[in-house]
């Protein structure tokens, strides 16, 4: 009879311990769940050609939303393989393309969100040259930083003058891959209409996408290149850049749509509404960029 009621005296004080136990860990939950709770994470697929316009809006948004913005940057082409390949678009929630193919080709695949497709902002081109260029006047190529520099009050170049900037010489002029890359699209076809492509095509390297351009003009491995705009401003080397009037290349319409099986619809329909709204779209010309609604 003593061992039994030992045994019970053991069993009950395990229980008890138990119970404490769980109680505590509900305690603990219960005053977390009171506290300060995770950011919600926004996910964003966006070419790279407006990942630093991207970059220099996020703050404004994530302090509106007391979200976190999750930003992964590539060529357009590239980044809709991933879409198609990952059930539906994960791991993303919107997808900002540099053109409007391939927002197109998701809608009709069924892997948006119905009435998402939206343009956002329109794409420019600029003619980079290295430092080596513009400032070696017998090259040929000393008027660009002049020219630069009166871009800064409004000038533009002129197609005799592109012509001459890209037409002479034997420089290698990076391009971003015009399969996967809309901004290298829209430079190849540039070069075809002004009848530059027969001159420069033996002198194309080709970059993975705007920002991979970028770095390999900064590393040297050509002295010319066409990359966005954009891009070209957040360089910051305005000395040896100058911006294309959009009427010389196709139009580089930009469109994102919110792909179909994001959970945070809510959150990135106010993001889409933050990118189309009138302050936002007037920030996009100092970053390169011309308005959704320009002409």
């Amino acid at each position: 009879m003593l061992l039994r009621n030992t045994s019970f005296s053991l069993a009950g004080k395990r229980l008890r311990r138990l119970f404490a136990t769980i109680c505590f860990i509900v305690v603990a939950v219960a005053l977390s769940s009171c506290g300060e709770r995770t950011p919600k994470v926004l996910r964003i697929a966006v070419d790279a050609s407006f990942q630093p316009a991207l970059e220099a809006l996020r703050p404004s948004f994530e302090a509106h939303c007391r979200c976190r913005l999750e930003i992964t940057a590539g060529a357009s082409g590239l980044l809709y393989s991933q879409i198609r390949a990952n059930d539906a678009g994960r791991p993303f929630d919107l997808f900002l393309s540099a053109d409007m193919a391939r927002p197109v080709l998701l809608e009709k695949a069924g892997l948006t969100v119905p009435a998402s497709r939206q343009t956002y902002a329109r794409g420019q081109l600029a003619v980079w040259a290295s430092e080596k260029i513009s400032t070696n006047k017998s090259s040929g190529f000393s008027t660009l930083a002049a020219l630069a520099t009166q871009g800064a009050s409004g000038a533009t170049l002129t197609p005799r003058q592109l012509i001459l900037l890209l037409g002479r010489g034997k420089h290698k002029l990076v391009v971003a891959d015009p399969q996967l890359a809309p901004d290298g699209d829209a430079a190849v076809k540039m070069l075809k209409k002004l009848r530059l492509w027969p001159k420069v095509k033996n002198r194309v390297v080709y970059a993975g996408h705007s920002g991979h351009a970028q770095i390999m003009l900064h590393q040297g491995e050509g002295d010319l290149g066409l990359i966005p705009y954009g891009q070209a401003l957040a360089s910051g080397r305005q000395a040896q850049f100058m911006r294309i009037p959009y009427q010389f290349h196709p139009p580089l319409e930009q469109q994102l749509v919110i792909l179909r099986d994001t959970r945070q619809r809510n959150l990135a329909i106010r993001f889409l509404q933050y990118l189309r709204s009138d302050p936002v779209q007037a920030r996009l010309l100092p970053l390169g960029f011309l308005p959704a609604k320009s002409r």
